[in-house]
């Protein structure tokens, strides 16, 4: 059989952006579930039939998909959870999404061949207020790693010594933690960690945990937590392939990710390519997310394209900017970013669906425009449309193969232009409610100053 097209990294990214695919739709949890897994079906082998979808056998990967991924089998999950809002009420959305495939050689660049696992999480649902409020955004306290547990923690003071995560982090962790695979699904009614237990693996094999967006925080988080607890222990080989995430954690908890995850493991050869680096965060340099939470990075993002010549554009900027600042600082704790390399972006002037993009952007909605582009297609590549070019991207030259859309009963797709003005209300939202509360401090805090 030839090779695939994409190298061991591009592969591993494909992945994780395929685990993203839940948050392209709205239904209950249960139909995002079954959506997501026929989704998986075209792209790997082994996939449980979906039934409803008159599935009567586990799927064979369409040969498109295993020109450009090689071949892979589902061996756990998929699996997601559907939260409630602060009325009891279910979000009609995919909040967080996990699931595990395997392939028995995996041919990494500058090292061996190896059979591999990946555990593949999902980025930030655009339309999950949840995954915004809850874990995205919580980051004003910090939990202790020395003393985590992922069941039951709460927030603490920062000591300024020990390693600390932000709350959202710990949540996301805890949340991940406790999914279960379906029974419909592969390996039914186990955990993750029962799974990897029930493993016994050749000791050369490999396994990777891969996310974007919020699942950049979340992927090299879960690797430590699962390390330290001696969960990988059967594998040879454990590396971390986080993309356009903001920073989980301090100072202390980026040196204790660095210095048990290096960018290559012994005997390996480091590769030309700047997205060619294990155990490494990888972001586009003109992405807001990972700008997130340096407070020196976040102090960049009310300009990142350029100074909004609408004043009302600015000063909604401004404001989200200075509430994401005063959130990071809130603790005491320095956020500072694992060990990562970024990528030359470029400002795009129209969306994947042509929407067009001004640039300085003349109102929020440029500018989120913008961002979504440069969150997710500049990873990915942008197809050419109509008069526009084709995009080669940072990870991916272009998009990997899709499917024919076709839906379980009960989802319905969500359109980018939808993504983009849920997540507008959103963040208006998020400024609006704490705008109050930040110029009250910093009245406060101007008249001790005075004093």
């Amino acid at each position: 059989m030839t090779n695939p097209s994409l190298d061991a990294y591009q592969q591993v990214f494909g992945m994780a952006g395929l685990a993203n695919r839940a948050g392209g739709y709205n239904g209950f949890g249960i139909q995002l579930q079954q959506q997501l897994q026929y989704d998986l079906s075209y792209y790997f082998n082994n996939v449980p039939p979906v039934k409803i979808m008159d599935q009567k056998t586990p799927s064979t990967a369409n040969p498109s998909a295993v020109s450009e991924l090689g071949n892979w089998d589902l061996v756990w999950g998929p699996a997601l959870i559907e939260e409630k809002n602060e009325k009891g009420v279910p979000t009609g959305v995919a909040d967080n999404a996990l699931y595990v495939v395997k392939s028995n050689a995996v041919a990494f660049p500058g090292g061996p061949t190896l059979p591999t696992y990946v555990v593949a999480i999902a980025a930030t649902n655009p339309s999950s207020l949840y995954d915004w409020e809850t874990e995205d955004f919580s980051v004003s306290e910090v939990v202790n790693w020395t003393t985590y547990n992922p069941s039951n923690f709460a927030p603490s003071s920062y000591n300024g010594t020990d390693p600390y995560i932000s709350k959202g982090t710990a949540t996301g962790i805890g949340i991940l933690l406790g999914l279960t695979s379906p029974q419909s699904a592969a390996s039914p009614n186990t955990t993750l960690q029962q799974f990897l237990a029930s493993l016994n693996p050749d000791p050369n094999t490999a396994i990777i945990f891969c996310g974007h967006s919020l699942a950049g925080a979340l992927s090299p988080t879960l690797a430590l937590y699962l390390k330290e607890n001696k969960d990988l222990d059967a594998f040879g080989v454990t590396l971390v392939y986080p993309t356009a995430g903001p920073t989980p954690g301090e100072a202390a908890f980026a040196n204790l990710f660095n210095s048990k995850f290096p960018p290559l493991p012994s005997g390996w050869q480091q590769q030309t390519g700047t997205y060619q680096s294990w155990n490494t965060m990888h972001w586009n340099d003109l992405d807001v997310v990972p700008h997130a939470w340096p407070v020196s990075e976040l102090a960049k993002i009310a300009t990142i394209y350029g100074q909004a010549p609408t004043y009302m554009t600015a000063a909604l900027l401004n404001a989200l900017q200075k509430m994401a600042i005063s959130d990071s600082s809130n603790s005491g704790a320095s956020y500072t970013r694992i060990q990562n390399q970024s990528l030359p972006g470029q400002l795009q002037h129209s969306s994947a669906s042509s929407i067009s993009i001004k640039t300085p952007p003349e109102s929020l909605q440029d500018y989120m425009l913008q961002l979504s582009v440069q969150h997710v297609g500049m990873y990915n590549g942008i197809p050419a449309e109509g008069s526009n070019p084709q995009v080669n991207g940072l990870i991916l030259t272009q998009p990997l193969p899709k499917p024919d859309l076709k839906l379980v009963p009960g989802v319905t797709a969500v359109t980018e232009l939808e993504m983009i003005l849920k997540i507008i209300d959103q963040i208006i939202g998020w400024i609006s409610s704490r705008y109050v509360l930040v110029e009250k401090e910093n009245a406060t805090q101007n008249a001790s100053a005075d004093k």
